[in-house]
């Protein structure tokens, strides 16, 4: 489950919103998290679908301070410390130590995707307003060969990420939903990494 492992616009521009005004809104949503130099986290549930067909979902929580984030799910608990990555699945009796790519880092961290348009992709915006709340959905799509080709992801008046849908390069899709974002937070720079006095009896496997 490893790979489980966005301002309030005027309503007369909607239908002729640009690209750029939807850059501004990606980067006014990073820029929201920025701000929250401690930290910040969210609880998530992401599925993954077999074309159409859901394969599989799981729940969690991830905490992101800088580069740096830990992902908690009923299946498998991540820590990175911004260059070294620990894994450790739930019930085993040994964590696996690695180097992650930039894109293995993307694939767990869904917050990252933010910025994606800064690597290669061309954003759109439409209006996906849901319930009588404002929302937006944006586009990002890849200009070259990319591990997600496709980025959807669904923002509301307030900044707040609330949902990413990926597909991959087969047509699959990954969906994330995000809820109880708490921003402010003051998390120490161990909170991201794998302290072995906290898990006596795991056995290390350094597979760098």
């Amino acid at each position: 489950m490893k790979k489980f492992l966005l301002p309030l616009l005027l309503l007369a521009c909607l239908p002729t919103l640009s690209a750029q005004t939807a850059k501004d809104i990606l980067d006014r949503t990073a820029a929201k998290l920025q701000q929250s130099t401690g930290g910040y986290s969210a609880k998530f549930q992401a599925t993954s679908f077999n074309g159409t067909r859901e394969a599989g979902s799981t729940n969690g929580t991830i905490e992101v301070k800088g580069q740096k984030f830990k992902i908690t799910s009923n299946g498998m608990t991540t820590w990175f410390d911004g260059h070294t990555q620990w894994s450790l699945l739930a019930g085993s009796d040994e964590v696996n130590v690695s180097t992650p790519s930039a894109a293995e880092v993307q694939q767990m961290n869904p917050y990252y995707l933010l910025n994606a348009y800064k690597q290669g992709y061309t954003c759109t915006i439409r209006n996906a307003d849901k319930g009588g709340l404002q929302r937006w959905e944006v586009t990002l799509s890849a200009k070259r060969k990319a591990d997600f080709p496709r980025i959807l992801l669904i923002i509301d008046s307030n900044y707040t990420l609330q949902n990413i849908r990926l597909r991959d390069a087969k047509g699959n899709w990954m969906r994330f939903r995000i809820s109880g974002v708490k921003t402010g937070l003051n998390l120490p720079d161990s909170r991201f990494r794998f302290e072995k006095k906290d898990y006596p009896g795991i056995e290390v496997i350094d597979l760098r």
